[in-house]
Formats: C-alpha cells, sequence, structure tokens
C-alpha cells in the first residue's frame, strides 16, 4: 500500500499538525468530554477523561503557578485543568493553528477566563526559561518530528523543582505489524482518507492522508467507502486493512484522480522503557512510572456502568478525583512522573 501510495499520489512528508490535526474541523467528532459534552456518569470514557484531569491537577500541591499542557488538541485537559485548578494559570500550545483556534472558541463558550492557547511546536516551546510549574502532555509528545528535542525543551520552561506528567500511547500492537484506514470528512468542505501502517519493530508509525473534494464522484466513492468500511474488523479505534480490501489499493485507484492533497507524517512511538530513559538523558530527576489514571477510571467507570448503581455528578466527581490521585501515586505504566 505505502508503494502504490507513492506511485498514485506522491505525498508531501510534513509534521503531524499539517499532515493529521489541521485537516480536521474538530476532534473526537465534538464529544469530548467537559470541552464539548456535560460529565455524564453513565459513560465509561468521561470516567477516564475526569480521573486524568484529576491525576494532572494532582501534580500542583497547593493548586497554584503555571501549567503547561502541550498539544491541547480543541482544549482537553487545558480547558478542564484550569476549571479544577481556578487559582492557577494554563497555557495550552498547540501546533496546529486550527486546532488553537478551536481551544480558545471553547475556552470563550465555556467562560473559562484563566486558559489560553499559542501556536507552537513542543520541539521549540514558544515560553521562556523557568516559567511553568507543571508541564503536562497527554499523548501529544510522541507526535512531535523530534520528541527528544521535546523533552530538553520541557525541562527548560520548567522551574528547579517544577514536574512534568506524561500520558503516552503504549505501543502495544495486536500483531508485529498493522494496517489501517480511516474515513473522516475534513475541514473547508474536504473529505479525507487516511492510511496508517504501525510496527512493533521499530516502533512507528506512518500515516498518509488523502485530501478529496467533498462533493461530486469523489464524494460518492468516498461515501460508497463508509459503508463498505461498517463491515470490517476494527483495530486501534479504526478499520483494519485486509488483504485484497476494497478499502486499500483499490479506493486509492479510484480517488487519487481527484485529489486536492496527499500527505504524509512519520512517528516514533514511545515504550515505556525508552520515554523513561529519554526523561533521565534528558537531564530530570525522580523519573518513575505509574498506573494509568484513564484506564483505571474507565476500569471503575465500566463496573460501577454495569452494576446498575446510579451516580450523581457530585459523586462521579468525588470519585474520579481519588481513582486520578491514587493512580498517580502508584507505581505501574502508562504515565510518567519525572521532576527537574
Amino acid at each position: 500500500m505505502e508503494r502504490v501510495w507513492g506511485e498514485l499520489a506522491p505525498p508531501a512528508w510534513v509534521d503531524s499538525a499539517r499532515a493529521i490535526y489541521e485537516l480536521l474541523p474538530f476532534q473526537r467528532y465534538r464529544q469530548l468530554p467537559f470541552v464539548d459534552v456535560a460529565y455524564d456518569p453513565r459513560r465509561e470514557e468521561h470516567w477516564a477523561d475526569a480521573a486524568r484531569v484529576a491525576d494532572f491537577a494532582s501534580q500542583l500541591p497547593d493548586g497554584r503557578g503555571t501549567v503547561v499542557d502541550i498539544g491541547p488538541g480543541d482544549g482537553w485537559p487545558s480547558i478542564p485543568l484550569a476549571v479544577a485548578l481556578p487559582d492557577a494559570e494554563v497555557v495550552g500550545v498547540e501546533p496546529s493553528p486550527r486546532r488553537a483556534g478551536v481551544c480558545a472558541a471553547n475556552a470563550g463558550r465555556l467562560e473559562v477566563g484563566n486558559v489560553s492557547f499559542v501556536t507552537g511546536d513542543a520541539s521549540s516551546l514558544p515560553l521562556g526559561d523557568g516559567c511553568a510549574d507543571l508541564v503536562v502532555a497527554s499523548y501529544s509528545l510522541e507526535e512531535c518530528a523530534d520528541p527528544l528535542a521535546a523533552l530538553r525543551e520541557v525541562r527548560r520552561v520548567l522551574r528547579p523543582g517544577g514536574v512534568v506528567r506524561v500520558a503516552y500511547q503504549r505501543w502495544e500492537l495486536p500483531a508485529p505489524e498493522v494496517e489501517s484506514v480511516t474515513l473522516l470528512e475534513g475541514a473547508g468542505g474536504t473529505l479525507l482518507v487516511q492510511y496508517a501502517r504501525r510496527t512493533l519493530e521499530p516502533a512507528r508509525e506512518r500515516r498518509y492522508t488523502l485530501v478529496v473534494p467533498g462533493a461530486g464522484e469523489a464524494a460518492a466513492i468516498h461515501s460508497e467507502a463508509v459503508v463498505a468500511a461498517a463491515s470490517e474488523e476494527r483495530v486501534l479505534g479504526e478499520t483494519r486493512l485486509r488483504d485484497g480490501s476494497p478499502l486499500g489499493v483499490e479506493l486509492l485507484e479510484r480517488l487519487a484522480p481527484y485529489a486536492v492533497a496527499s500527505l504524509a507524517v512519520e512517528l516514533s512511538r514511545w515504550t515505556t522503557g525508552w520515554l523513561m530513559e529519554a526523561l533521565s538523558e534528558a537531564g530530570f530527576a525522580e523519573v518513575r512510572g505509574t498506573l494509568h489514571s484513564g484506564e483505571r477510571g474507565r476500569a471503575y467507570g465500566r463496573e460501577r456502568i454495569a452494576s446498575g448503581d446510579a451516580v450523581d455528578l457530585e459523586e462521579f466527581g468525588v470519585l474520579s478525583w481519588e481513582i486520578g490521585e491514587r493512580a498517580a501515586s502508584t507505581d505501574g505504566e502508562g504515565m510518567v512522573t519525572a521532576r527537574k
């Protein structure tokens, strides 16, 4: 598939902001808990997100200071974190100008005044030395073109004693190599076809995006593909690309003549050992792995939902906060804390 893509729609190799996030009108289909929709204790993903916000907030014990959120997407966790820490100032650094604009609009809509957003890349943060008490990153550092440079930048902007708290995608693939396709609505009336190839060794993801018009024959072909994808196997939240699938080379051949743009990005993916070693090499101390608060929150939420026990928002808030704090202080894998 990679070879055929290179022949039919030679891609421009760019960063993840341009190859992925700048092309999307919204993230998570405007379903971000707290940001887009109110917390609902009947949804397990809301338990996961609320527990992670509590986890991040617990890293600023007195609740005061400056928090930097790297890669907030459409405002998560920056916005709920600012609400959880009303005496702190939260700054979201987002490499995609479109995403940064959506973040600011969402904060304004929710009337959250102690959060702001700037456009910038983590490998060259547009912030002064020692300006931050806490840096948080949720599945974002691994999206950088140069993750090691990003870690050095995080250390630079932290004050002495400051903390970085990282949630990352553990590279646990169901096979040595996984191929998938995703069909999306793009910004500006476009449609997107994304093809991803992930490998365990090396821990790497290559993602290709074809941008086509949202009308005419291209739109008809894209719509047909969406229907076909509904009956295919899923993997990592996307449609698994099997040998001979009509969503592979066949779809690319049909849509390539209509392409408005073809983009690609290559990303190195963290393993727990690599991230901890990289933080140590960047000059951080007290590097430790902990349980993943989101996973713990999701598991607890699933259990409560299955039990049929009603949970009101007040209890939801208390329990999710407790889950987040406990996970952040319990050794494990899935999230990492380090101190300057």
